[in-house]
């Protein structure tokens, strides 16, 4: 009985370590993501805060992937926008697209992706925040890819 109980909870435990080998094997075809900001470069503003996350998903064949938020920082009545645009590993950019957010400390979020060999490899994006007022932009940062990536 003893025997049989000590077979019992090694096959349990082997079972339980080739699981374990199979996720962590499946987790490792997915890169991690990677935090980005636009704080302390061209692209920053006062009131706006572009960041978000990235990263390469299915291998080498994969694409980039984009998420971005945008937050309003300032109680001054004005909107908070940015705008993201894919840098081409042929030197030109994607059309550009834009989030908005209105009110101190509400956000808006958006999602894009991009094929790995379209993208620059180096510096795969970059954005720009605007300061929105009654409909028009009146403070914009200049283009520029966000920290980590510069």
């Amino acid at each position: 009985m003893k025997n049989t109980g000590r077979r019992l909870s090694l096959a349990v435990a082997a079972s339980a370590l080739s699981l374990s080998t199979v996720f962590t094997m499946a987790g490792s075809a997915q890169a991690a993501a990677t935090n980005w900001n636009a704080t302390d470069t061209q692209a920053d503003v006062v009131g706006a805060w572009a960041h978000g996350d990235y990263a390469l998903i299915g291998g080498s064949n994969g694409d980039w992937t984009v998420h971005a938020t945008v937050e309003d920082t300032k109680g001054d009545g004005a909107s908070a926008r940015m705008y993201f645009r894919w840098r081409l590993i042929n030197g030109g950019f994607s059309d550009s697209w834009r989030i908005t957010a209105s009110g101190k400390g509400n956000t808006t979020s958006a999602s894009d992706s991009l094929y790995r060999w379209e993208a620059d490899t180096e510096q795969p994006f970059e954005v720009k925040e605007c300061i929105v007022d009654n409909g028009w932009e009146t403070d914009c940062g200049g283009w520029d890819v966000p920290h980590p990536l510069n």
